[in-house]
């Protein structure tokens, strides 16, 4: 008896283990083999149709969110004819029945039989409030930066972009003078709220740094224990998120824990026991001689000359031989960069001049502000982020 193909993916997707960070790193390596397999039986027709239709993909489902299609087809007891989908929407029946067709084809909602329709695991994904709020983020905000980023690089000649205010995000918005993200975002309320929702979701699924990273070894062993010395500076961190779990790990280390942000990063209620300090990352460190400065996903949204600025305060505010600098990042590994990594490269570069980067790149802003990296640490899996570690070097040079 032969095995079909379908039935061969079934058996590998029911052997991964839910949940897991082995599950993640197998799932990411079956779905690039299958994805390959998938390319290898286009013909020339096949690959056009692919590549000229998939912007609809996420405009269907961005339709079947606002119709709460999915949440629908979540809560009903068995499969749907369209025309009752239509009458729990409100909307017009024969439009109903595109929306559900295409949702089908791409795979979003199953076509149980003649107009009848099933949820399924992509559409239970879309159900779920958190991620339709991602979908949203995305499409109403980023997306329309996609569209414009080809006339503008175009139009600069193919320079690589580094302007945080002169980007295809500013211009897809009205923006024709330029604009920072956060202007763009604070030009419509949903925007925000929407992409607040899309950034949770960044993580999901990946190995966090201290799993990745030896905490206890590098910065906890030899830690100082003065009243007033600082344990962590959360640089441009937001809510606290990575100053809470790192304080939540080590219960019993010693130290104040910063965070560092503008105003409007801040959470309106604050965790116990993490110190919230307004601070332009741009402008001089004021917290010096901390155990570790860290900083997460911030080197990807700056040119390679912002960072070397940020990091040049930092090295001035950090103790020789005691303070770490930890950045974690993305690390484009020599070959094989994932879809989603590269795909997010070229968002950065669409919303703000930023940019993912290789270790050659990061080694460069790095040593241009006068530090030396101590070691890298790399997750197992392709999806989660790298750890980099840098000191003040015993002889600094002139540095910049």
């Amino acid at each position: 008896m032969s095995i079909s193909t379908s039935d061969t993916l079934g058996v590998i997707g029911a052997s991964l283990r839910q949940g897991t960070a082995e599950d993640q790193r197998a799932r990411e390596d079956s779905i690039r083999e299958v994805r390959k397999l998938m390319l290898s039986l286009e013909n020339e027709d096949n690959t056009l149709e692919r590549v000229c239709f998939q912007l609809w993909e996420i405009a269907a489902i961005r339709i079947g969110i606002d119709l709460n299609i999915f949440e629908i087809l979540q809560t009903a007891t068995g499969p749907m004819k369209a025309e009752d989908v239509a009458k729990a929407t409100n909307a017009d029946p024969l439009l109903i029945e595109r929306v559900l067709r295409i949702l089908g084809a791409y795979g979003a909602i199953d076509e149980v039989d003649v107009n009848y329709w099933g949820a399924n695991s992509i559409s239970s994904t879309f159900a779920k409030r958190r991620n339709a709020a991602c979908v949203k983020g995305v499409f109403d905000c980023m997306s329309p930066a996609w569209l414009v980023a080809p006339a503008l690089l175009k139009e600069n000649g193919y320079n690589n972009p580094t302007s945080s205010t002169r980007t295809a995000l500013a211009k897809a918005h009205g923006f024709h003078n330029g604009a920072t993200v956060f202007q763009v975002l604070a030009s419509n309320p949903s925007f925000l709220p929407a992409m607040s929702a899309a950034m949770s979701t960044v993580y999901k699924g990946r190995d966090h740094w201290m799993d990745v990273y030896p905490a206890q070894q590098r910065l906890i062993d030899g830690l100082r224990t003065g009243k007033e010395d600082t344990l962590m500076v959360d640089v441009g961190g937001g809510h606290g998120d990575q100053a809470r779990k790192f304080r939540r790990r080590f219960l019993e280390a010693h130290g104040r824990f910063i965070v560092e942000d503008l105003p409007h990063g801040f959470p309106k209620e604050k965790p116990e026991g993490i110190e919230f300090l307004e601070h332009d990352i741009i402008t001089a460190q004021p917290i010096h001689g901390a155990r570790f400065y860290f900083l997460r996903d911030v080197a990807h949204d700056w040119s390679q000359e912002i960072n070397t600025k940020i990091l040049s305060h930092l090295r001035d505010a950090m103790a020789p031989g005691y303070s770490y600098l930890l950045i974690n990042e993305w690390i484009f590994p020599p070959k094989g960069s994932t879809m989603t990594q590269a795909s997010q490269d070229m968002n950065l570069m669409s919303i703000n001049g930023g940019m993912e980067r290789t270790e050659e790149l990061h080694r460069q802003y790095i040593e241009a502000a006068g530090l030396e990296i101590t070691g890298i640490w790399h997750a197992a899996d392709r999806l989660s982020q790298s750890i980099i570690e840098a000191q003040v070097p015993s002889v600094v040079g002139s540095g910049p």
